[in-house]
């Protein structure tokens, strides 16, 4: 797709409603002087808060500044889908006579904190009319710089969040005559549901289209609007050409991707796990197109011949059975690796053994030649206690007879000493 906004035919749809789908690339857009109008009567700087408060609304999760600059990435396309003035104006004003004309006084403004973007940005999609909760799929969160800066984009966001307010209070309060003026009908109730896309060259060379962010509004799902979008992005001539299309899904919205074609066969998608880093907590689907797209349909020199078809087919056959080869050779050497790495085991297990074997003979050598050397200190120690018992016998009997010729000696002497003479002459 070529420029930075491309119209395309409006499309009706279940329940008698009827939009123009257009695909913009903010990005550009911002950056290009004089830029063309996305919608009549309509700043494109509204249009873009529009869309992020639709996405902001459905994922809060993200946060508005994440999407803001998800939307504004240079390369992201943003399809949206706008209804005409006239008749959203009608559809209000047909809602608006079924419920009768509502006399209750209108409720003041409350202001808002300026630093509180979310809830100034859920206001847009969170009136009586319509609940809240969307249906949407998010895929990837994007930060970066971007030259339309978050910084501006959120100096209008309080004047464009009042007169959202005052369309809403405008249509809450009927005129006298019982229609709602054209003036209570904004941007925010024109789009129904918008999408992100992304193309991508992988590190293979592969092109990709990377589905960023889908949202639909609660009131116009189950009407074909999700699935009008995915017929989009599989029509080439539009979004241009690619040779995957990729999708991180949520597991609620794993079902809504099958249906469309995508597969999360773990084993085809590992082709794009340099993707799988975009966005976490999610299911990595892809959906691969037909040979012969739209886009080559298209091309004047485009031939129903299968020719080409059979060629693909030749190539895919010769790949497979070079694949096929490739696996038969890699199991049939690592089968021969396994026998020889199992007759070396074997080999080291009888090495093993042998070793154990001989271990244990030296054990109980070395246990005898212990038991040997025990009882000889044993023997040694008993006969030098014996020899020493001996020598303290003989050593006592000899001190015994020496000791009994003194004896007999001292009481000789003692017998033959003389008188001793007292004072008084007297002898004892």
């Amino acid at each position: 797709m070529e420029g930075c906004m491309v119209r395309l035919h409006s499309v009706h749809f279940r329940g008698a409603f009827s939009a123009q789908p257009i695909i913009v690339n903010f990005h550009e857009l911002f950056q290009t002087r004089d830029a063309p109008t996305i919608l009549p009567m309509v700043k494109n700087e509204d249009v873009l808060r529009a869309v992020v408060a639709l996405f902001d609304t459905s994922l809060p999760e993200i946060g508005p500044r994440d999407v803001h600059e998800t939307v504004h990435y240079p390369g992201i396309h943003t399809i949206i889908l706008s209804q005409d003035h006239a008749d959203v104006l009608e559809d209000y004003r047909g809602r608006a006579s079924q419920k009768g004309t509502n006399l209750s006084p209108v409720p003041c403004k409350t202001k808002v904190e300026a630093d509180s973007t979310h809830k100034l940005l859920t206001e847009l999609y969170s009136d009586s009319e319509e609940s809240t909760e969307e249906t949407s799929e998010e895929i990837i969160a994007t930060e970066t710089s971007i030259s339309w800066s978050w910084e501006r984009f959120c100096e209008g966001l309080q004047e464009f969040v009042d007169g959202a307010r005052d369309r809403k209070e405008k249509r809450a309060v009927q005129r006298e005559d019982g229609k709602i003026p054209p003036s209570a009908v904004g941007v925010e109730s024109l789009i129904m549901a918008a999408a992100c896309y992304e193309l991508k060259i992988l590190s293979t060379g592969d092109m990709v289209l990377q589905l960023s962010l889908l949202a639909v509004r609660k009131r116009y799902r189950h009407l074909g609007i999700g699935s009008y979008i995915m017929e989009l992005l599989k029509t080439q001539s539009i979004v241009g050409k690619y040779d995957t299309l990729v999708a991180h899904a949520d597991t609620d919205a794993k079902g809504f991707f099958k249906f469309h074609g995508l597969t999360d066969d773990p084993l085809l998608n590992d082709q794009f796990k340099e993707l799988k880093d975009d966005w976490t907590n999610s299911i990595l689907m892809s959906y691969l197109p037909p040979f012969t797209t739209d886009l080559e349909m298209r091309n004047p020199v485009f031939s129903l011949s299968l020719r080409e078809v059979e060629m693909d087919m030749d190539v895919a056959r010769s790949q497979a059975l070079f694949a096929y080869q490739q696996q038969v050779m890699c199991v049939t050497r690592l089968l021969e690796e396994v026998k020889i790495l199992r007759k070396q085991l074997d080999l080291r297990r009888e090495e093993v053994d042998r070793l154990n074997s001989k271990l244990e003979q030296e054990k109980r050598k070395r246990h005898d030649i212990e038991n040997k050397f025990l009882m000889y200190r044993l023997k040694n120690t008993k006969e030098l206690l014996d020899n020493i018992a001996s020598d303290s016998d003989d050593q006592g009997l000899t001190e015994q007879e020496h000791a009994k010729p003194g004896t007999q000696e001292q009481e000789t002497a003692q017998s033959e000493e003389p008188p001793i003479q007292t004072p008084e002459g007297a002898g004892v």
